[in-house]
């Protein structure tokens, strides 16, 4: 039987009224013992009280809950946190996808963002079924009998809650949004979850207006970018009925400024041909950094303000391929033993570089295939069965200059003297790099320069 607490209530305020009344009587009629019939009161009142407790507390946990009760703030305390199992498995995708996308592209600036890519297929995977629904987790490095599907989606609910965090000096924007055909009604508990666990929006759209379409879902996305993504599509298909965008825009601020004043015009070495001119920022400064013998890289690590980090891999001339298909099998030992506080002369290009991918060529080299055949499985979204996703793009952006603010303290201020001049580190031919944020133990971005100019 469900516990009505209204009814408790009501029974609570009825039965302290009558024993105010029963011992207003009692007192009225024997003025002799009025401490004998206050204390009659309140045993009365105690032994109701109590009753009344445990028949709620027996009656709220015995009896069957409906079906429809939610048990999202259920039970808190008990319940496993699952962002870190959903930050590893992000962290684990993230490899497979850099080495997929480095082998099709081999001679190319890389940028990309397992984080913004991961979020907006679990987040696809509200509406999936079957088939279409274990491809997606499997292929998002997700294991049923380790993590529940409802556990996944908190994970990336609160994991994406910390990251929107306001941070001083930190700018991330990653904004996934599904566009279905305006004549497909969407299920409410569908667009309900998509927006708890996703913040994201399900958009309506007459894709039978290509052109008008096309409009609105590039105006859609540059508004929500604040006009950093323009032009994400340049044609799309009148027959499609659901696409899904992942765009994600980072700017940090060192935490430690390059002075603008340094940069210079300086060479880029792309190969043993091609030299290109590039503004190179310079600064002089103690920075975690060694070099990792195992893939014949040395190694920086450039904080930003918010607890975030770029890790600079510069390999030999001509060796990048070589030095990232190494790192692919690196232990996390290897990583972290060379780091260490050193004073260096550090100079890298001032870049703005971005990524542009179709995601179906990306994911299905994981398994994630069924989704974007006749064969899917999205009858969640919908109700319709026959639905697919027609074309899956992402797109990242990063900007890398001098901007930041020097926090300056007594500690920093103190001038000390080392031994020996610092180590010049000079970021002169192409380079691969992460950039991580501590809260959420994952990368925010993954790529490489080959061209500063491109």
């Amino acid at each position: 039987m469900k516990v009505n607490i209204h009814i408790y209530i009501y029974i609570y305020i009825y039965i302290y009224i009558y024993i105010q009344e029963e011992t207003a009587l009692c007192l009225h009629s024997s003025r002799s013992a009025p401490h004998a019939a206050e204390k009659m009161k309140r045993f009365i009142f105690l032994c109701f009280s109590q009753a009344l407790i445990c028949a709620f507390v027996c009656g709220h946990h015995g009896g069957p809950h409906d079906d429809d009760h939610d048990h999202d703030g259920h039970h808190h305390n008990n319940e496993p946190d699952a962002m870190p199992k959903v930050a590893t498995a992000i962290f684990d995708t993230s490899y497979k996808m850099y080495y997929q996308l480095t082998a099709t592209h081999p001679h190319d600036n890389l940028l990309f963002s397992s984080l913004s890519i991961s979020k907006a297929f679990a987040l696809l995977s509200l509406g999936a079924k079957s088939k279409t629904l274990s491809e997606i987790h499997e292929g998002l490095g997700f294991n049923k009998s380790s993590i529940s599907e409802e556990m996944i989606h908190k994970g990336f609910q609160k994991l994406l809650n910390n990251i929107k965090q306001p941070k001083s000096g930190l700018q991330l924007d990653s904004i996934t949004t599904l566009f279905i055909n305006r004549d497909l009604t969407v299920e409410k508990k569908f667009s309900d979850k998509v927006q708890k666990y996703y913040q994201s929006d399900v958009m309506p759209i007459n894709f039978a207006e290509n052109a008008e379409a096309l409009q609105q879902i590039n105006s859609y996305m540059e508004k929500k970018t604040n006009g950093k993504i323009k032009d994400l599509f340049d044609n799309l298909d009148p027959m499609t009925s659901v696409v899904i965008t992942s765009t994600i825009f980072f700017k940090g601020s060192w935490e430690h400024a390059f002075n603008v004043n340094n940069t210079r015009e300086e060479d880029f070495h792309v190969d043993e041909n091609t030299v290109v001119k590039v503004p190179m920022m310079s600064r002089r400064g103690e920075y975690n950094t060694g070099y990792i013998p195992e893939i014949g890289c040395t190694v920086v690590e450039v904080p930003y303000k918010g607890n975030t980090s770029a890790f600079f891999l510069l390999p030999e001339m001509g060796k990048l391929n070589d030095a990232e298909k190494a790192s692919e099998n690196l232990s996390e030992e290897a990583w972290n033993k060379p780091m260490k506080l050193k004073e260096i002369i550090l100079t890298i290009p001032k870049c703005s570089i971005s990524g542009e991918f179709d995601l179906v060529e990306v994911l299905k080299p994981l398994g994630i295939t069924e989704v974007f055949s006749d064969h899917a499985d999205l009858s969640g979204i919908t109700g319709d069965s026959r639905l697919k996703v027609s074309k899956a793009f992402h797109k990242a952006v990063l900007k890398m200059d001098e901007e930041g603010t020097e926090a300056v303290s007594a500690a920093t201020a103190i001038a000390t003297t080392k031994l020996g001049p610092p180590l010049h580190v000079t970021f002169n031919r192409p380079f691969f790099f992460a950039i991580h944020n501590k809260d959420i133990s994952n990368d925010i971005f993954s790529g490489r320069i080959v061209d500063p100019t491109k």
